[in-house]
Parts: C-alpha cells; structure tokens; sequence
C-alpha cells in the first residue's frame, strides 16, 4: 500500500499523526508520505516539535521510512529556513505537484 497524507492546516496536524501511526501499525510495510503546505510545514520546524513534545514521534517516523515533505513555496512564504526543519524532512519544490504527483504513481490520498 502505498499513501499520502496531506496537511496544510495546523488544527489537522494532530489527527494526521495519529493517521501515520495506525497505518504503520496495521502495515508496516506500507509507504506512507506526510506532505506538509500551507502553514502546516511550521509544524515541523525543530522549535514547534520541541514546544508540542513532538520530536521522538517525528524520529520514529523517519525511523520507519515515513517520507515527511514540505512545500519550498510554503516554507518562503512562512520565512522558515532548511536548517530549522527536523532531520529528515525532505523539501519539495511546489507541494502540490508533488501530490498530484504521487496520486498518478498510485498513492492513495488522505486529508484529515
């Protein structure tokens, strides 16, 4: 199984996580991408991990191949730098082509 996850609304964040978790608990061979624009990506700055007690979840996702991307035009737009994202995340040049890309290489779309 292959999914996306789409953030791009804070107050969805925490739902979202706990999407990343139960599909890795029901199928851990499943490849699961959390894709962050809009004023989500803030949420996976390195200060807003440590405020909300949310850096370990973050790791272990990583840990296990959960593909975490944010959008460069959200990240400008926020004026948030490379260097304070978690490790890991990766950054994609527009957010939602890489989406709509995903869904053509057979990604099932989730959005909290």
């Amino acid at each position: 199984m292959k999914i996306l996850i789409h953030v791009n609304q804070a107050e969805r964040w925490e739902i979202a996580l706990n999407n990343v978790k139960n599909i890795i608990a029901m199928d851990n061979t499943a490849i699961v991408e959390l894709a962050l624009n809009g004023e989500a990506p803030a949420l996976v700055t390195n200060v807003k991990l440590a405020q909300n007690k949310q850096t370990e979840i973050i790791e272990r996702f990583i840990q296990s191949d959960v593909i975490i991307t944010v959008c460069q035009h959200s990240l400008d737009s926020l004026a948030i730098h490379a260097d304070q994202l978690a490790t890991g995340v990766k950054i994609v040049a527009a957010g939602a082509y890489e989406i709509a890309l995903r869904q053509q290489q057979g990604f099932g779309y989730l959005k909290p």
